[in-house]
């Protein structure tokens, strides 16, 4: 029983944080989804936003990685529509705190509907015409700077090399990795962020480029501005440059 218990729980993520959450909202009566919508899915203008954000709403924009790194409001979190959306929503964002969408104009309902079904219903509303709203307030918007495998081989040579931030899961960490590299699972990075220095570049990464996106604004939200997300993750890195491998490592050497 033991071998059997330890087989099939062995390697297993975390449990997303918003499980005991939503069996604590199965036992009371609540909304149903249309009625969460209607009342959630109301535009709203940037000003207005932008207020809200400073009375302690969050912003969650949920475009692809490569459109938020190309520009995005300062201090939302990116966690995009084209990843495991409803699993890192639940385990990023606050439970207490309104939810502010920032999406491609046609997508907020979606994304309202996908927060919708893990409870998540306290959407307050979304940025109208998501960020073409933005188009006559350019100091508004902030970037995330992306670097290449090759670039970053180069600047790992440098006197001045950056720290590299691996923020999948401890086994995945270990599995393989970039020698040198610090491991904070993104779900951890907030508790644990005061362990990375501000004084120092940070490239922060996973496996293809999802979840570092979440990480890097985050990071940004805590007020590092030296932060580059590698394109590709480490299946990126690992096209062009070797990786620690305890897989491959001799028993004797390990």
């Amino acid at each position: 029983r033991e071998e059997f218990v330890e087989l099939v729980t062995s390697n297993q993520p975390e449990a997303p944080a918003y499980f005991g959450y939503d069996a604590l909202l199965n036992k009371s009566e609540r909304p149903t989804l249309e009625e969460s919508l209607e009342r959630e899915l109301h535009p709203l203008r940037l000003n207005d936003v932008l207020r809200l954000q400073t009375e302690g709403a969050q912003l969650v924009d949920v475009r692809d990685p490569a459109d938020f790194a190309g520009g995005h409001i300062c201090g939302s979190l990116n966690i995009g529509l084209g990843g495991k959306f409803a699993t890192w929503a639940g385990t990023m964002l606050s439970r207490e705190r309104p939810i502010l969408i920032i999406a491609e104009p046609g997508r907020e309902r979606e994304a309202a509907m996908r927060l919708g079904r893990i409870g998540f219903d306290h959407v307050t509303g979304y940025l109208n015409q998501g960020m073409a709203s933005l188009d006559a307030s350019p100091e508004r918007i902030s970037r995330t700077d992306r670097i290449t495998a090759s670039a970053l081989a180069t600047e790992l040579a440098s006197s001045e090399p950056p720290v590299v931030l691996d923020v999948r899961n401890e086994d995945e960490w270990k599995e393989h990795r970039i020698e040198g590299s610090v491991n904070i699972p993104v779900s951890h990075l907030r508790e644990r962020v005061g362990e990375l220095p501000k004084s120092r570049r940070i490239a922060v990464h996973c496996a293809t480029g999802y979840r570092s996106s979440i990480a890097a604004s985050l990071l940004e939200q805590e007020g590092y501005t030296r932060v580059m997300d590698l394109v590709g993750g480490i299946e990126g890195w690992k096209k062009m440059k070797p990786v620690i491998d305890e897989a491959a490592t001799p028993a004797s050497q390990a």
